[in-house]
């Protein structure tokens, strides 16, 4: 490697732990003292990566929180994109030293693959199915399958479920074409409690296990 290149390296890494400081601070400030000076302070930190790879910035963010979390002891929640870099980010976040405890991996159920379910679990942290109804990124089929296998193979400590809904548009609800509301007649925050917990307990999933899912392990996440 010739000086210009290792100069080059060197300035890059000196950026990048600069913006990874900045940020920090700003998750400290908003976590401690509060949001832009409102007093209202945040009780999770919000990631997320792209399909397929963790763009570098993205990957700054996650360092960030990672630090932010350990010091502070409150949960990362992450957005996943397309049933991508779940494996990933978890590995990312608990290098830099994050509590697998409060770390939950996001839209999991964007991803049938069993495979890919364990590659995030067996790091010790928590999956989140969160996109009940919108058959149009992925058939809530698929989502009820992957969830029973998991559930059959005693991960029940390690699930949450909730509704990645929008409940409120600030300027209007965008205009769905025909063939995309069938897609999302479901999407609502009453769908999991009218469909999806009838449906796992008809298929056998106990009481235990729903109070596990549904107030136990958040209880845990943000107590």
């Amino acid at each position: 490697m010739d000086s210009g290149a290792m100069s080059l390296q060197i300035t890059s890494k000196s950026v990048s732990l600069d913006m990874t400081n900045k940020l920090h601070d700003t998750f400290m400030q908003e976590i401690t003292a509060g949001i832009h000076g409102s007093g209202i302070r945040a009780g999770i930190i919000k990631v997320a990566t792209s399909k397929g790879h963790i763009l570098p910035y993205e990957e700054i963010v996650l360092k960030a929180a990672a630090r932010a979390q350990r010091e502070t002891g409150v949960p990362v929640i992450t957005h996943t994109q397309e049933g991508t870099m779940g494996p990933e980010q978890a590995s990312l976040l608990l290098s830099e030293g994050a509590d697998p405890g409060k770390i939950v991996i996001g839209h999991m159920c964007g991803n049938s693959d069993i495979q890919y379910q364990l590659a995030v679990l067996d790091q010790g942290v928590t999956v989140n199915f969160d996109r009940w109804g919108l058959d149009i990124l992925y058939p809530d089929e698929l989502r009820k399958a992957t969830l029973l296998e998991l559930l059959k193979r005693g991960f029940a400590g390690k699930v949450v479920i909730s509704h990645d809904y929008i409940a409120h548009w600030l300027i209007s609800q965008p205009d769905m074409p025909d063939f995309a509301r069938p897609l999302i007649a479901n999407w609502s925050y009453t769908h999991i409690f009218r469909n999806i917990i009838p449906y796992l307990k008809k298929a056998g999933v106990t009481d235990d296990q729903i109070n596990t899912i549904m107030v136990e392990n958040p209880m845990r996440l943000f107590e």
